[in-house]
């Protein structure tokens, strides 16, 4: 129960001290001028559907900021952009399009660029932004003015509806980001705190950049992950609330991981944080929600009224009605709308609903409902095939499977298998999986698709298993297209190059 108590104080101190900071009143900036204009790189990735891409890189085109202080590069990682050929020949818009099997993900993606632009001259700060975000035309002339305050830092993200008007449950998100946004994460900024990085749209100066050396954005924990890399450095991710973007509601997320997450972070990180920025941070990520809140405080009076403890019961009763109080002073300097105050107070039975709705009992029990109800289409072949360790050729089999569409690969070997972990909408990325994983262990399939030779057919099917064989061996003649399947093989065989990105 000591815990318990400790733990609750200590939020309730955090929580006041968030409160008081917020109703202090911010400097008002009058002119925004600088005495220097930043060369700044403007970095767009865009993957998927990307229909927001071109309203974007016209907003960035005609921006309120010197046109030769700033460059755009359009990242189209495995797009599927109808305007790609319009985009190539923009001469304001350097294009970079990655056209793997799968998409590389924004972490490899700014990596690339960050490398291919480490010997140009003069180039102050990167600007990254997803393809799904809206810009205001002074946008880069406010980016400029906050380098000269901070290292790295995020915009406020504004949601917009989809239709004319927010829906119930949208209004619910949208309010409770504003809140977030107004009130924590801009308090946390006056007190010189990290704030969880935005990997949607960041701001972050060169020189930061070459000291961390890598992106790592693959999923929330991995922007914890980084956010804590940042603040070993002694450097906080700032959040600027006049420096916006907007983005539809349909985007809108979270960007919390799961509390078993969390927790495990804090105790691989909380016993060797080099500073107080550092601890502090990781501190915060176990911090509890208002659910937590209010039933630690009921246990604690329920106990201290019952039963001898060492703190008396009025003092526990007054901290919980400060608390209240620094949650209604935290609700004023946020500035909501009336009606915004109904749909704030309802976002808890949101929260509870949504986290009720993904327990693993509910969620498995949900899953097995859904697919007892539905008639599985499956579909298998059995093919063999060659595998090899560079140096002696081993006889195996792949079983093709086809579930619904989706196709799995399990690669037998003397009575073991292995199976595909992931579902993929084409063979070729399933068998590309099973590559991946046998190269792991040293070992490579000698098969069509990971042939040099290899040259894949786009028939518009679904699995894109046809190819042909470009191998120019003696006696071809000349212009004779040859057949073949991704799993075949033959001895003409020779391992793939690595793939060229650009």
């Amino acid at each position: 129960m000591t815990i318990l108590y400790i733990y609750i104080t200590i939020f309730t101190i955090y929580f006041i001290i968030l409160a008081y900071t917020s109703l202090k009143p911010s400097k008002k900036i009058r002119d925004k001028y600088t005495l220097k204009d930043s060369n700044i790189c403007v970095v767009v990735y865009a993957t998927g559907e990307a229909n927001t891409l071109d309203n974007l890189l016209k907003q960035l085109k005609n921006q309120d900021y010197p046109r030769q202080r700033y460059t755009i590069y359009a990242i189209l990682d495995k797009c599927q952009k109808s305007s790609d050929v319009t985009l190539q020949s923009d001469l304001g818009i350097n294009v970079i399009s990655i056209d793997n099997l799968e998409p590389i993900g924004k972490s490899q993606a700014y990596s690339i660029l960050a490398e291919k632009l480490a010997e140009v001259q003069n180039l102050d700060a990167y600007v990254f932004l997803d393809a799904k975000n809206y810009v205001d035309s002074d946008f880069l002339k406010n980016v400029n003015y906050y380098l000269s305050k901070y290292d790295v830092f995020m915009p406020m993200v504004n949601y917009i509806p989809e239709d004319k008007n927010f829906s119930f449950l949208e209004n619910i998100k949208a309010t409770f980001s504003r809140y977030c946004s107004k009130f924590i994460y801009t308090s946390r900024t006056k007190l010189k705190l990290a704030n969880l990085i935005n990997t949607d749209s960041f701001i972050i100066k060169r020189s930061l950049l070459n000291k961390i050396e890598s992106f790592e954005f693959q999923d929330k924990v991995a922007e914890i992950k980084y956010t804590i890399k940042l603040a070993n450095e002694g450097v906080y991710v700032a959040f600027i609330d006049d420096l916006k973007t907007y983005t539809s509601i349909s985007n809108y997320d979270s960007r919390i991981p799961s509390l078993s997450k969390r927790i495990n972070i804090f105790w691989n990180n909380v016993t060797h944080c080099p500073n107080f920025l550092t601890l502090e941070y990781v501190c915060s990520l176990i911090q509890p929600n208002w659910l937590v809140c209010i039933l630690a405080y009921a246990i604690i009076l329920h106990h201290a009224y019952s039963f001898p403890f060492w703190t008396n019961y009025t003092t526990i009763l007054i901290s919980f009605i400060i608390l209240a109080l620094a949650f209604c002073a935290s609700v004023m300097s946020t500035k909501l709308y009336a009606k915004e105050h109904l749909y704030l107070f309802a976002y808890p039975i949101y929260s509870v609903g949504h986290i009720i709705k993904n327990l693993p009992p509910i969620r498995g029990t949900r899953n097995f409902i859904k697919n007892k109800k539905r008639k599985h289409n499956i579909e298998k072949m059995v093919t063999n095939i060659i595998v090899t360790d560079g140096k002696k050729d081993f006889q195996c089999q792949l079983e093709l499977i086809s579930d619904d569409g989706l196709a799995r690969v399990k690669f037998i070997n003397k009575g073991k298998t292995y199976i595909t972990k992931n579902n993929h909408l084409r063979m070729v990325d399933a068998i590309r999986e099973l590559s991946n994983k046998l190269n792991d262990y040293g070992l490579s399939l000698k098969i069509c698709q990971c042939c040099k030779y290899f040259q894949p057919i786009i028939d518009g099917s679904t699995n894109m298993v046809k190819g042909c064989c470009k191998c120019q061996f003696q006696g071809r003649v000349e212009g004779d297209i040859i057949p073949t399947l991704v799993w075949n093989t033959c001895p003409r065989y020779e391992e793939q190059n690595v793939v060229k990105l650009f």
